[in-house]
Parts: structure tokens; sequence; C-alpha cells
């Protein structure tokens, strides 16, 4: 079984400064509280693997598969549960619009479905919250 999910918002800021905030994996856990610790060193790079921990136990990794000006493609590994997600950035005159969808799959994300119904929204939402407020931690 397979769960996707997918929202849409407008941010009041160039692509550009949303792209610096998708890339900075290792500044994930304070915008998205699912990740407890990236262990990303250095900029994003396409096809490495950078250790992450989920809900402060789950071990796994996540990989940035494709780095564009639009899109960021990204697949996240945690025993049970594989997650494949795009952010996807359309400028426009007053900010830029961003989708972010993602297919779960694996025994976790059946499991835990019900809870995840929100999930695209909230990320998207958090994105825009670190955006208007870069210094603070986003719960």
């Amino acid at each position: 079984m397979s769960v996707s999910r997918q929202d849409t918002v407008h941010i009041d800021a160039p692509a550009s400064d949303i792209l610096e905030i998708l890339l900075a994996a290792a500044a994930l856990p304070e915008w998205n509280p699912a990740f407890s610790s990236v262990s990303a060193k250095g900029p994003a790079t396409v096809g490495r693997p950078t250790p992450i921990r989920v809900r402060g136990f789950l071990r796994g990794e996540m990989v940035y598969d494709r780095i564009s000006d639009s899109e960021i493609a990204t697949t996240m590994r945690i025993p049970g549960l594989t997650e494949r997600g795009t952010w996807q950035l359309t400028e426009i005159p007053a900010g830029t619009t961003v989708t972010h969808a993602f297919t779960q799959s694996g025994v976790l994300a059946e499991l835990l479905e019900p809870s995840t119904r929100d999930v695209a929204g909230l990320r998207v939402h958090r994105l825009r919250e670190r955006i208007a407020h870069p210094r603070a931690v986003i719960s």
C-alpha cells in the first residue's frame, strides 16, 4: 500500500530564498519537527545519502534525487517506510507558489495513514513560517 499527499501554498519570497531553506538539510529539524536530526555535511548534493533520525528513534537516510531552480526531489528511507517527495516552485510577481507532494510506502505508511492526511499542508505552512521567521524554531 502507498499513501500520496499534496498541498500548495503561496510564499511572499523569491524561489531562491525557498530553495536555500530546502537545501539546508542540516537545518530541516528547525522547521520540520518530524526530523530529530539530519547529519548533513556541506551543501545538498544529488545522490549523496544523508543520515537522518525521525521522531527521536527511527534512523534512516535522505537523498536529494534532483535539484533545479524550480524543483527538488528527495527520497527518505527509515525501517518500514520509504517516502518520495517533491517541492515544486513557481515564481510569480508577488512571490512563489510552492507545491509539496509525496508518496509513502511500506508497513509504517499503512499504519500511519490516518495521521499523515495533513502532513503536506503542515510542511508547506511551516516552510512559509520559516521564511517569515528565519531564526525561529518552528514546531
